[in-house]
């Protein structure tokens, strides 16, 4: 049986939810507890001493009774140390300053809400990227501090995205994801060679993602990612002559789009991080987004038996004219 999660003792604060720091039990491989060699006396001894940078910061959000126990009382400096407990409080938010992001949407019922991720936005709270997020977007946009999102789009990449409107109903949303019946279909833009046309051509291989790597990497082995490309139109401007693709994943590894595309020899354009990781990677161009677009998702609703499909209004920003 899983066991049930503790509810926060926290509210969000402008969509974001709280930090949890749990405190480990004797023997745990706890790089504070070995230093040490035993448990810390309080609760704020063992956190000001994993998060050292932050002492002094989280020392005065104790002083001021906005750290919480599990059980919502306030943890005060004499709070004691208890295996297997946990404190709870709100970290700054690095984004704090950042205009507010509105979330296009495409669809809408009881249990769900489509919308257009932009390009450059995190589909989740990430590092530096809080607010800056559309899951932190749409607790906002809609009032609703239960939204989660259904899957994942990187940030560079825009288009349909799912989000689920409350946690109980999560579970049937995500069986459709972990079955693989959700049809997806991408638009990328990219050189053209005599590798892929009209007629769909087929990518198998092994991917696998390291932590901590920037790329994904094809590697000898067992296939676990497919992915259909063919050619749609070709076009050309002053930097030179273009194709649209309709790209098909039937499985979803990260960066999958991205490495069997330059695998062909199809880097995606405006892509900083494949074939070779740009110095500035982790900045995202708004006048030159790289462009992978989630096209359209098709799947039977869970909670309706209804088959949907859901079209992204964004377009190809060095090729609109396909729009339609």
């Amino acid at each position: 049986m899983r066991k049930r999660r503790t509810a926060p003792p926290l509210p969000m604060d402008r969509g974001v939810g709280p930090t949890r720091v749990r405190m480990p039990g004797p023997g745990a491989p706890d790089p504070v507890l070995v230093s040490l060699g035993s448990l810390p006396a309080t609760a704020v001894s063992y956190v000001t001493q994993r998060f050292p940078d932050s002492a002094e910061w989280f020392a005065d959000e104790v002083t001021a009774g906005h750290v919480r126990s599990d059980d919502g009382a306030v943890v005060t400096p004499s709070s004691p140390y208890v295996p297997g407990a946990s404190v709870w409080f709100h970290r700054p938010i690095p984004d704090d300053d950042a205009a507010p992001v509105t979330l296009d949407v495409l669809y809408e019922d009881e249990w769900i809400i489509a919308v257009d991720k932009p390009h450059g936005l995190c589909s989740t709270p990430n590092g530096e990227n809080v607010r800056r997020s559309a899951v932190v977007a749409g607790r906002v946009q809609f009032a609703n501090d239960e939204i989660s999102a259904l899957h994942r789009l990187d940030r560079s990449t825009g288009g349909v995205l799912l989000l689920c409107k409350r946690r109980e109903d999560r579970g049937a949303f995500h069986k459709m994801f972990e079955e693989r019946s959700v049809s997806k279909t991408y638009w990328a833009v990219a050189s053209l060679n005599d590798r892929v046309g009209a007629e769909p051509v087929r990518v198998e291989s092994r991917i696998n993602k390291t932590q901590g790597e920037l790329q994904a990497r094809e590697d000898p082995g067992e296939v676990n990612a497919i992915t259909d490309i063919r050619l749609l139109t070709s076009f050309s401007d002053t930097a030179g002559e273009w194709g649209l693709y309709e790209v098909r994943p039937l499985t979803g590894r990260t960066h999958q789009i991205r490495v069997h595309m330059t695998s062909l020899g199809l880097p995606l354009r405006g892509d900083k991080l494949y074939p070779v990781p740009r110095e500035d990677f982790d900045v995202e161009d708004p006048d030159n987004p790289m462009q992978l677009i989630a096209r359209s998702m098709t799947f039977v609703h869970p909670m309706t038996g209804e088959s949907m499909t859901i079209d992204s209004r964004l377009t190809p920003s060095s090729h609109a004219a396909v729009a339609g």
